[in-house]
């Protein structure tokens, strides 16, 4: 992921329009499409002193001729060279399947266009909140063949974003990796304000203890929160949905009518953020991306960043950088994202096809070169190796793995968050002076509770 890559893919979002659906390529069945590729199978045996994956007991054979794939995907920071290596890898040790990556930016735009101009290439990234929509307008085609042949389910990942990741009980990709909120701390300035560096807040009170010491004896932010610029959104909504889980926080009601983010949750989360600001361990307007810049430059004692921001910090920071799960404020829980890899409805041969599923399966298994851009690869088998375990930063963020939650699954839900009027919008109004954090979101989820019926009404969901 780019350093800016979630925040241009929901703005992205905001001027989808309905594509006419195309359906140039439907598979024959589930079932068909498992016999046909049964033969394909190879039963892989668990590494000695190694737990193999839990469920997942075979892989897919590259195909007997050779194919030439294209790959898509929107890396377009500092983790794109991290892809293309992992691509490279796969290329070297495939005689028959040569897979050409190519990043786009404005990625989902072009994902489109090239739809409607029949120009897609085979494979594709997807993060997991776009599955619902390019399912629904046929850019992407279902792989329960695959998923059905490999024995995967959510015991292979985490049950959460197994479940994030489907669209109407249908699996169209296969998660690669997950990429959480993080917690990130300055050891230095810890010791400089008297505090153990080894031992980071986990907690309300040991956050707002740290915090404070920050600010006070080592004379810079305790914890920045922003509150304006671009970027904001973004940052700050990251931030308010990872203690909006926490306090048990749910987007929806239980049949997806109802927008609840207005509820106990939101509140607290909300009113929390202003709590922190009223300390004073935070300048009373921060830009977006300053908190990041600052907490590179050693001028900001902790942050609460995506994960793909971890070798950037530990360049800056070197030994200093200390990285790990978000304290629980409230109880566990964290936002995050996903990138999955999808087979699109472009036409192609059965070699071809079957390529891509060969370099799905290889990618997620071999996952630990990407985890070194900072993503914690998605499939458990991939965390568990010696390799993942040498990466002391990652490893450690991702014990809060199975904290992570997701937006529901159904097309636009990002935008209860992150979209003109959303909850994030709301919050950054509380802190602009208009209004109390309750009619604030209380406005919000009245106007995205109507999107989201019409959304159900056109998508049947």
């Amino acid at each position: 992921m780019g350093t800016h890559d979630p925040f241009e893919y929901w703005l992205a979002q905001s001027s989808r329009a309905g594509l006419t659906r195309r359906g140039l390529f439907r598979l024959t069945g589930a079932g068909a499409a498992a016999a046909a590729l049964a033969p394909l199978l190879n039963a892989r045996a668990p590494q000695p002193g190694r737990r193999s994956s839990r469920s997942a007991t075979a892989s897919v054979e590259p195909p007997s001729t050779e194919v030439e794939l294209d790959f898509w995907n929107p890396f377009t920071g500092p983790d794109g060279p991290f892809m293309e290596q992992l691509v490279g890898q796969f290329n070297d040790e495939t005689d028959t399947v040569n897979v050409s990556v190519q990043t786009q930016a404005e990625y989902y735009t072009r994902v489109q266009a090239a739809a409607q101009a029949d120009r897609l290439p085979q494979i594709a990234v997807m993060h997991y909140d776009q599955i619902p929509l390019h399912a629904e307008n046929e850019i992407i085609t279902p792989l329960d063949d695959l998923v059905e042949l490999l024995g995967l389910t959510g015991d292979d990942f985490t049950e959460a974003i197994w479940t994030a990741s489907a669209w109407k009980g249908t699996r169209y990709s296969i998660p690669l990796d997950i990429h959480t909120e993080s917690f990130f701390w300055n050891k230095e300035l810890f010791e400089q304000a008297g505090l153990d560096p080894e031992a980071p807040p986990t907690d309300m009170a040991s956050f707002e203890a740290a915090a404070t010491a920050i600010t006070e004896e080592a004379g810079v932010p305790g914890f920045m929160i922003v509150t304006t610029g671009p970027g904001a959104a973004f940052l700050n909504g990251c931030v308010w949905a990872s203690l909006f889980y926490q306090g048990g926080g749910e987007w929806v009601n239980e049949d997806i009518s109802e927008v609840t983010f207005n509820g106990e949750a939101g509140v607290q989360a909300t009113e929390y953020l202003v709590k922190l600001r009223d300390l004073g361990v935070t300048p009373e307007n921060v830009e977006s991306d300053t908190e990041i810049a600052s907490f590179a430059a050693g001028q900001n004692g902790m942050v609460w960043s995506g994960l793909w921001q971890t070798s950037a910090y530990e360049e800056a920071l070197g030994d200093s950088l200390g990285a790990g799960p978000l304290p629980q404020i409230f109880g566990p829980g964290t936002w995050a994202g996903s990138h999955t890899l999808a087979v699109t409805s472009t036409e192609m041969s059965e070699d071809e096809r079957q390529g891509a599923y060969y370099f799905i399966d290889w990618m997620t298994r071999n996952a630990v070169t990407w985890a070194e851009a900072g993503q914690l690869p998605a499939r458990e088998s991939a965390r568990e190796t010696e390799e993942f375990a040498q990466l002391p930063l990652q490893s450690a963020i991702a014990q809060q793995i199975q904290d992570a939650q997701f937006f529901p699954s159904f097309p636009g839900a990002p935008d209860l968050l992150f979209a003109e009027g959303g909850a994030s919008e709301a919050v950054l109004a509380v802190f602009a002076g208009q209004g109390d954090a309750q009619s604030a979101l209380d406005g919000a989820a009245e106007r995205y509770t109507q999107i989201v019926q019409e959304a159900k009404a056109r998508y049947d969901f």
